[in-house]
């Protein structure tokens, strides 16, 4: 893997796994995205593609307070895969019908349709083209 497709698939790891603020506590107790989540499936198009090397080596916790952190899975991960953990200041919020926000601190950030198929998390990207599933983890 290159170094350009590390950064993309780590940036990608982190924009599923960010946090915002918005929602009553009592919604954000709710929201269905709070967990620990290992990605499982890509798809591009409707179309099922490889996963990176690093994304299944990586779960992300979706936090009741609106932030997201990232951890390495076990010691048995690819050297290149980098970074043991992150807090990176991602938050999350729940706009309401499978919509949230996930931006970086104070940013403006993007809006992302999620939602639960079966006990996985389903998160598509706003381009429309990329979805990504996640099981509980």
């Amino acid at each position: 893997i290159n170094k350009m497709e590390k950064q993309i698939s780590f940036l990608s790891l982190f924009l599923i796994s960010l946090t915002i603020f918005s929602c009553s506590n009592d919604e954000t107790s709710k929201s269905i995205i709070i967990g620990k989540w290992r990605i499982i499936e890509k798809y591009e198009s409707g179309i099922q593609v490889d996963l990176t090397t690093c994304e299944p080596h990586f779960y992300t916790e979706y936090k009741a307070d609106k932030w997201i952190i990232s951890y390495r899975i076990s010691d048995t991960y690819p050297q290149e895969c980098g970074l043991v953990s992150t807090e990176l200041g991602w938050n999350w919020s729940n706009l309401g019908n499978n919509k949230y926000r996930i931006r970086h601190l104070e940013e403006q950030g993007q809006i992302f349709t999620i939602y639960k198929d079966g006990e996985n998390l389903v998160i598509e990207n706003p381009d429309g083209i990329t979805k990504r599933i996640f099981e509980p983890y």
